[in-house]
């Protein structure tokens, strides 16, 4: 697989593959905004994974060092 579809709150949207599968429980960054994995499925037929994710809840650890430990997404450029 070389890209993969995110589910965010405001729509999809497709980025590069990863170094490593994301999976449940991961924490992604894109766009100023940190968001942790809720599900993960594979289209087999397709070859396609759809990530669904959801914002991680706002607390001072959270301010303070958003992008830790996250991954950076990369978006696919037409």
């Amino acid at each position: 697989m070389s890209a993969f579809v995110v589910r965010f709150p405001d729509g999809s949207r497709e980025f590069l593959y990863p170094e490593r599968p994301l999976e449940v429980g991961d924490a992604v960054w894109h766009d100023g905004t940190r968001y942790h994995v809720i599900h993960v499925t594979e289209d087999a037929g397709r070859d396609v994974l759809t990530v669904t994710v959801e914002p991680e809840a706002d607390s001072l650890g959270h301010m303070l060092g958003s992008e830790e430990g996250a991954l950076v997404l990369s978006p696919v450029v037409d």
